[in-house]
């Protein structure tokens, strides 16, 4: 592989496999929704049935640092990615609502290559780490959001929305390809890891618990208003699902522009979480311009301000990466996948009633939610501050000094 993107040579399969990972989940994000009333289900089962995704990916996170241990980190990344094509291609065939829970296990399986892959990058990316998870988890990814959606938008468009699934089943074999070429870590650092961690004691490390908590509530609040938005763009805007596809590709705009900005400032990497409220920010704004906005440019800033929501998860992860003890790192990063795919998930679930209520409702709420969590943000930057110089310290006092 020619393209360095400067990454370490071995983290380059990572970055393209998450890029076209990415534009899978791109492929058919837009209409996912949509297609599940298509099926018959009204709108507080769509709800639901988003949500059922995010409790299946937690019984399914939940024991992957045990699957690691057995299978190995890349047949177990392999396996799982395989059970996302069959659920993609599931999902293309059903012809009913209750088709779908093929689809809800393949996709969960599929999340258990993230917190692998993440602590393979915080391990392999030296004192570029915060660089690397912008690069490889927001810009990458970002980019190939950008295009499937216009893709899938004009398959959509032809063959009907059916095919944005078949799509996503081609983009998941590509990503897969890739994912063939990452190396398992060396055997040492694994079974230290696994020896020297469990999940209560990664939880009670007061980083990782933090990082989670601010997860859960960041994820769900901006979930609660962006999941259904789909939705209320067909039913209370009258656009098209084509149409809402294709525009759908300004939010991964967004998010790319973000993760650039991060990757080239260097006091956006040495605030994570001040870069988060940033991004939270600016979503809120989107929410606003959804819930106010009639024409189609607003409507196309406001996808673009939606993009802080996947900025804000990718900035979060890497401050995982860097404020969790090595020990604790990949459960640490197994946790933040299980709180952020419940979170993700619970959203719609909140949503929905509220959006059988009255269609702006989700809206509202949210907003208020994201412009509490600004505030929290900024006072979780000083705390930090404090915990990267305990872990810095910590790892200090843990390096063996070379005898000669």
């Amino acid at each position: 592989m020619r393209v360095q993107l400067g990454l370490p040579k071995s983290l380059v399969p990572v970055f393209w496999a998450l890029l076209f990972s990415e534009a899978t989940y791109g492929s058919y994000l837009g209409v996912w929704p949509l297609w599940i009333r298509e099926l018959g289900a009204p709108i507080t089962v769509v709800g639901l049935v988003l949500g059922a995704m995010g409790v299946v990916r937690l019984i399914v996170l939940a024991p992957s640092a045990m699957i690691v241990d057995r299978l190995g980190p890349r047949r177990a990344i392999l396996i799982g990615r395989t059970g996302t094509v069959v659920g993609l291609l599931s999902a293309a065939a059903a012809t009913h609502w209750t088709h779908l829970a093929p689809m809800l296990i393949g996709a969960s399986m599929g999340a258990i290559a993230y917190p692998i892959l993440q602590s393979l990058v915080a391990a392999q990316a030296g004192d570029q780490r915060m660089r690397a998870f912008t690069i490889i988890f927001s810009v990458g990814p970002s980019s190939a959001l950008i295009a499937a959606p216009l893709i899938s938008g004009a398959a959509v468009a032809l063959w009907g929305m059916r095919a944005a699934f078949v799509l996503a089943a081609i983009f998941a074999v590509v990503a897969l390809c890739f994912l063939t070429r990452v190396k398992d870590p060396p055997a040492p650092t694994h079974h230290e890891s696994r020896d020297a961690s469990n999940y209560r004691t990664a939880l009670a490390d007061p980083a990782t618990r933090m990082i989670a908590l601010l997860l859960l509530a960041t994820i769900f609040s901006l979930s609660l208003g962006t999941s259904l938005v789909p939705n209320f763009l067909e039913d209370v805007r009258g656009m098209k699902p084509a149409e809402i596809t294709t525009i759908g590709a300004a939010a991964a705009i967004g998010s790319t522009v973000f993760g650039l900005a991060v990757a080239r400032v260097r006091r956006f990497q040495r605030v994570p979480f001040v870069a988060v409220a940033v991004a939270i920010a600016l979503t809120a704004v989107g929410l606003m311009l959804y819930r106010f906005a009639v024409a189609v440019p607003l409507i196309v800033l406001a996808f673009f301000f939606r993009g802080g929501l996947f900025s804000a998860w990718a900035m979060l992860a890497a401050a995982a990466g860097e404020l969790a003890p090595v020990q604790h790192r990949v459960r640490a990063f197994a946790l933040c996948e299980m709180v952020g795919g419940l979170a993700i998930s619970v959203g719609p679930v909140v949503a929905a009633p509220l959006y059988a209520h009255r269609a702006e409702l989700p809206f509202e709420v949210a907003i208020g939610l994201a412009l509490l969590l600004v505030p929290a943000l900024l006072l979780a930057q000083r705390r930090a501050h404090r915990l990267s110089v305990t872990v810095h310290d910590q790892a200090a006092v843990d390096v063996p000094v070379s005898s000669t």
